[in-house]
């Protein structure tokens, strides 16, 4: 089985290259003309992308039989951008996979922030109404919107929660912080979330790929669990070995940081990650999927173990560096 995976250069799509190869697939890694191939396996097939050439795209994918498509963006200096990077893509591949002859399995990698947030402590599952609060999530509802109008192969729509792993940079500033000796929580409400390691990811989406139940269908993923923001900052500090000073930052004072960064970002000229948009998710009540539609359609059962993959994540950054 061959198996193409857009934006196989960053933190998920080199993961998920690993995951594919060491499993049996052939893995076609699709990365743009100016992305470095420094995280991808050296089994791995890399093609350079021209997302302008529908021509060249077709001739990549005419004989794959799935196409994860991980590539976008998180982060932008415009709502346009973001649609761009998010929606404007997802149609353009739509449109060459409606031309192929041998139909593929598309399967989109969505967010949970389409669901948008909960208020108290019950999860959202896949049959609520999407509610995103952000640019981030409403660009990526427009392109699971696309998918179910336009896409005429079959597909399935991944919305993961937070992601984490080897490799990542958004979790890589919360160890910094720990090992500095801080604890930082925004506000005194202790919110939940739910999280998933990019090891359990691939897994999910490789039960995607090998059962039919799967086409079709919107699938929240998580490892199942739920946890709260002092915990996962507990756990980090457990596996650093480290006692943070825990400080409790006022709402009024981290608005004013994010909207600092956001003019920061407007006058540079330059997407940030402290912004308005972001503001909006990381002050919502919590962020918490219900695991059940995955678990009965896709057998979808992980041993969560915070512990063990925050101590593998933070060994990770040791090896690469960062830490």
């Amino acid at each position: 089985m061959i198996i193409a995976i857009t934006g196989a250069n960053g933190f998920v799509g080199s993961n998920l290259c690993k995951h594919f190869l060491a499993k049996g697939y052939e893995v076609k890694a699709l990365i743009r003309k100016t992305a470095s191939t420094a995280s991808l396996p050296a089994s791995a097939k890399v093609f350079l992308l021209n997302y302008d050439d529908k021509q060249h795209m077709g001739e990549i994918l005419k004989d794959c039989d799935v196409l994860v498509h991980n590539a976008g963006k998180t982060k932008a200096r415009t709502h346009y951008e973001m649609l761009k990077a998010n929606c404007g893509i997802t149609e353009d591949l739509i449109s060459v996979l409606n031309t192929l002859q041998k139909p593929l399995h598309f399967i989109y990698i969505s967010s949970q922030a389409v669901a948008g947030p909960v208020t108290g402590n019950n999860p959202l599952s896949e049959e609520n109404p999407p509610n995103p609060i952000s640019c981030y999530g409403k660009s990526k509802l427009a392109a699971e919107t696309v998918i179910q109008a336009k896409c005429r192969t079959p597909w399935t729509i991944v919305r993961p929660c937070s992601v984490y792993g080897c490799g990542d940079r958004d979790f890589l500033s919360l160890f910094k912080m720990v090992k500095s000796g801080l604890a930082v929580q925004i506000g005194k409400q202790d919110k939940l979330l739910n999280m998933i390691h990019v090891s359990e990811l691939a897994e999910f989406l490789e039960l995607c790929v090998v059962n039919p139940q799967a086409k079709g269908q919107i699938f929240a993923a998580s490892d199942g669990k739920i946890y709260t923001q002092r915990e996962v900052v507990l756990t980090i500090a457990k596996v650093l070995n480290k006692k943070p000073l825990r400080i409790v930052i006022p709402l009024w004072l981290a608005k004013q940081f994010f909207y600092t960064g956001h003019l920061i970002g407007l006058v540079s000229k330059r997407a940030v990650v402290l912004n308005r948009e972001k503001m909006k998710e990381i002050l919502a009540d919590g962020w918490l999927s219900s695991p059940q539609k995955a678990q009965a359609l896709l057998n979808w059962n992980p041993e969560a173990n915070l512990t063990k993959h925050l101590k593998e994540t933070a060994e990770c950054y040791q090896k690469l560096g960062w830490l």
